[in-house]
């Protein structure tokens, strides 16, 4: 089996969303799915232009998983390494992991298995996995978020996302804030764990102290992107004076190398590597192994992405530190996210998602949707 060829999907719903998916193809017509957070145009350029993925992997035994992902990050050195070529190279990956366990007739968790030394697990790939749900946008007052919250909460997720928003959310007073999260804990109660986006909307680390001190009272898991991605010395004073665990990965953070600077340098509690941007499946292993040696969790992005969110179903099944993984809970929703995969992922009553055993990452794509949704990228 050869790869003949890489394809990007651009998929568009005016006014709700937008995704950009990698299909590898060989030769025996056997096909792998992935997906980027970024700019279709830009990943098709990555894919296309002259020496680019595509060139690269032509021909190729789509087997060798990890020798290609270092052939990819070899060659695209002088241009990639981070940022959106890294988004790319992941998403190949994650088509090239779902590849080799349709050829395989294996799951991807069994194919991505990784050691941790010093764990009490036995071994054994989990059956299912816990997500939370990003509730966005929020809404644009109280008793609108708590009227989203009350159906993340009676759709049975453990665990739930409250976002920054303009007039909501970090965005007015201290106050402000903490009758948003008291409003939200009301509603979805003590069980359930609570956790918060900034999304690097706080300058300085005297606001942010002054906020999460202020939020303790309701006990969030976490505190993501309180400051911008590049105070990392911020990131460190901030993580040091509250008890709350930090949380920082998700803006523009890519490959190991980068996740190793956040957790020496920034000190924070949790690393956020993104199933569609940060380098690809393995990538995210190595990263949470490093975390999981310094006593930190990780939980990765996807939002709306749902190869991403598949992936990361794989992911938490195999990874000792990995509490939570993130799904969409869209508002409005879109085909594109809710109906985009073959099955659906769906939530069980008690918040537990289902770990796929069906080869691969156990989805395909639904051709309806992509045909009534597809434009050239752009």
């Amino acid at each position: 089996m050869r790869i003949t060829h890489l394809e990007t999907i651009h998929l568009v719903d005016p006014g709700a969303a937008q995704e950009t998916l990698v299909r590898v193809h060989t030769d025996d017509g056997l096909t792998g799915i992935g997906q980027a957070e970024s700019p279709a145009l830009v990943i098709e350029a990555i894919l296309r232009t002259d020496g680019g993925l595509q060139d690269l992997l032509h021909g190729e035994d789509p087997l060798q998983v990890e020798r290609l992902w270092q052939k990819m990050y070899a060659a695209t050195g002088l241009f990639g390494r981070r940022g959106v070529t890294i988004a790319a190279i992941g998403a190949v990956e994650t088509a090239l992991w779902d590849l080799a366990g349709k050829a395989l007739g294996r799951p991807v968790c069994d194919l991505i298995w990784t050691a941790c030394c010093t764990v009490r697990d036995r071994g054994e790939v989990k059956s299912k996995v816990v997500p939370y749900a990003t509730v966005y946008p929020p809404g644009d007052t109280i008793p609108e978020i708590v009227e989203r919250f009350a159906l993340a909460r009676d759709r049975g997720f453990r665990a739930m996302k409250l976002e920054e928003w303009p007039g909501g959310f970090a965005h007015v007073s201290v106050q402000h804030d903490v009758e948003i999260v008291r409003a939200v804990r009301e509603t979805i109660g003590e069980e359930r764990d609570l956790l918060i986006d900034v999304q690097n909307h706080w300058s300085d680390v005297g606001q942010a102290l002054a906020t999460i001190r202020a939020l303790e009272l309701y006990r969030p898991f976490f505190i993501e992107a309180p400051l911008p991605a590049d105070n990392l010395a911020g990131y460190a004073r901030l993580a040091d004076a509250v008890d709350t665990r930090i949380a920082i990965g998700d803006w523009g953070f890519t490959t190991r190398f980068e996740f190793d600077e956040i957790m020496e340098k920034g000190r924070v509690d949790v690393v956020q590597p993104s199933a569609v941007r940060s380098g690809g499946m393995r990538e995210i292993t190595r990263i949470a192994e490093a975390a999981y040696r310094r006593g930190l969790i990780c939980v990765p992005h996807a939002w709306c992405h749902m190869v991403g969110v598949a992936a990361e179903l794989h992911l938490a099944a195999v990874l000792p530190n990995m509490p939570y993984f993130e799904t969409p809970m869209a508002f409005p929703d879109s085909p594109i996210i809710s109906e985009l995969l073959v099955p659906p992922i769906q939530v069980d009553p008690d918040g537990f998602i289902d770990v796929p055993r069906r080869p691969g990452l156990g989805f395909e794509l639904n051709d309806e949707v992509v045909t009534r949704f597809r434009v050239a990228p752009r």
